[in-house]
């Protein structure tokens, strides 16, 4: 988690002057919140450390919402919404009001593509922080009829994930879906036959013995991981496991990895 990414991704915690960044913003702007109003959308993004595209944070604005009927805001420096919103929707961050994590997915929708979707509802599912459950993201999505962006919502949530660790996975996980290729499993340990732990990849097809993990930069830069990395590769050879490392210029362009994919899944087994 918190790797830089160069996929077009913010990082799942954001980089620190980030936060910082919007923190001061929001905090210097609150005063003039009414009691109905609230951040939202990518303001609110941010400040829950939901991962957004890099394209998104261009500019400065500050998301405010406010519940209808009342008028949305209109000042400098302010992207005004008006929604009807439930008292649960909206939460406290280092005392601010600001949509809830589920609600931020919801408002992101409009904005973000379907990949772009899974990865920041990955983040908002993953099991060492969870800030929202399967059941809620569904029964959000379903009680969202009209809502813009609904369309890619629907197609997201059935893709999500609890285990994936970063933007980058989650990327990889739907262009494997996409291609109508095997779904693999995440962030699972692997064991060889007789039970002597091999790996955790990011991904993997068990069945037809492929692991699947993204090398960021971090994998290269950090001495511990780097040599993590070359022992963990042997083991799984030997034990018949076929290995492939993604990097961010596959992300750019994932055709002739996943191609690449293809052949060696049929090779070892996958009839499609």
């Amino acid at each position: 988690m918190g790797v830089p990414l160069d996929n077009g991704l913010g990082t799942p915690s954001g980089p620190a002057s980030e936060r910082e960044l919007v923190l001061r913003l929001t905090k210097a702007y609150s005063p003039r919140l009414t009691p109905a109003q609230f951040f939202s959308h990518v303001t609110a993004a941010r400040l829950h450390g939901i991962p957004i595209p890099l394209r998104l944070l261009t500019n400065q604005l500050l998301d405010v919402s406010v519940a209808a009927p009342s008028r949305a805001v209109r000042a400098r420096g302010v992207r005004g919404h008006k929604h009807a919103v439930r008292r649960e929707e909206v939460v406290r961050v280092e005392g601010l009001p600001v949509s809830s994590p589920i609600r931020v997915w919801l408002e992101l929708a409009p904005l973000l593509t379907v990949e772009e979707l899974i990865s920041a509802g990955d983040y908002l599912l993953w099991w060492r922080r969870p800030l929202a459950t399967a059941d809620l993201l569904q029964a959000s999505v379903h009680a969202s009829i009209g809502r813009r962006g609904l369309a890619r919502l629907t197609e997201a949530l059935p893709l999500l994930s609890e285990r994936s660790d970063s933007p980058p996975e989650s990327a990889i996980r739907y262009r494997i879906a996409r291609a109508g290729l095997p779904m693999p499993v995440v962030n699972e340990n692997l064991y060889d036959s007789e039970g002597r732990f091999l790996a955790k990849p990011d991904l993997a097809f068990p069945e037809y013995f492929m692991a699947i993990d993204y090398e960021g930069d971090h994998h290269r830069t950090d001495i511990v991981q780097w040599r993590k990395d070359l022992a963990r590769v042997p083991r799984l050879e030997d034990a018949g496991w076929h290995s492939t490392r993604v990097s961010a210029e596959d992300l750019r362009d994932s055709r002739e990895f996943l191609a690449r994919l293809s052949r060696r899944l049929v090779a070892r087994g996958w009839t499609g």
